[in-house]
């Protein structure tokens, strides 16, 4: 009796230990990270292509729809994130894309600048020191 006993306690033990360690420090969502990366790093990905035209380069339609529709994944994975803080620090993020969305399908450039200025401040939601996403590292 007193071994069944102990091994159960064992294994709440463990089965406790499991759990908090879940969801203790839970902040990483390796399909957000994944989609995080190929959309936005490098001059080649599709952030760095409408980072240039809404800088101004002539908005060449194709390369903008193909470019914007690359963010519809990543709006999905952060509004359906496991992680909480992910899901919660997302908004401005989403709500920018559905904007760039609609103003790529009306060919609005002024608009669609104005969604990707608004995608590109909400970054700051996420990646700040101690944010979910962490801090960006600074291009020199």
């Amino acid at each position: 009796m007193r071994v069944a006993v102990a091994g159960s306690i064992v294994c709440l033990s463990l089965g406790l230990l499991a759990v908090a360690f879940a969801d203790g420090d839970e902040r990483e969502d390796e399909r957000v990270e994944k989609l995080m990366e190929r959309i936005h790093e490098g001059r080649r990905s599709p952030y760095g292509q409408l980072q240039r035209i809404a800088a101004g380069e002539k908005a060449d339609w194709g390369v903008v729809e193909r470019a914007a529709a690359a963010f519809e994944p990543m709006r999905r994975a952060l509004a359906e994130s496991h992680v909480e803080d992910i899901r919660d620090s997302a908004d401005g993020y989403i709500d920018a894309v559905r904007e760039m969305r609609d103003a790529v399908g009306r060919r609005d450039e002024a608009g669609f600048r104005r969604a990707f200025t608004g995608l590109t401040e909400s970054c700051g939601d996420c990646h700040y020191e101690d944010g979910v996403g962490g801090e960006l590292e600074q291009d020199d």
